[in-house]
């Protein structure tokens, strides 16, 4: 996702308040957040299998429109 401002305070934002989230999911194993330079991050998250994986991008997607609208122009991109 490109980012408007400070990469490391989408970073932290994320750290404070999608990492709580996500990781109570079931299924979940492991999320990184990357700085991927020239303004883009890049988000890795692990799950079991393919259902809950889907689902958690679900999430994610949602979390980044509600709470990084400001940080985040446009639409993050998510693939499964």
């Amino acid at each position: 996702m490109m980012v408007s401002g400070s990469v490391n305070s989408l970073m932290k934002t994320i750290d404070n308040g999608f990492m709580p989230i996500i990781s109570e999911e079931p299924g979940y194993i492991a999320y990184y957040v990357v700085d991927s330079g020239d303004g883009q991050v890049t988000a890795v998250s692990i799950f079991e299998d393919e259902e809950t994986s889907v689902k958690s991008n679900n999430l994610a997607q949602e979390w980044i429109s509600k709470h990084l609208g400001d940080l985040v122009p446009g639409k993050a991109q998510v693939i499964s």
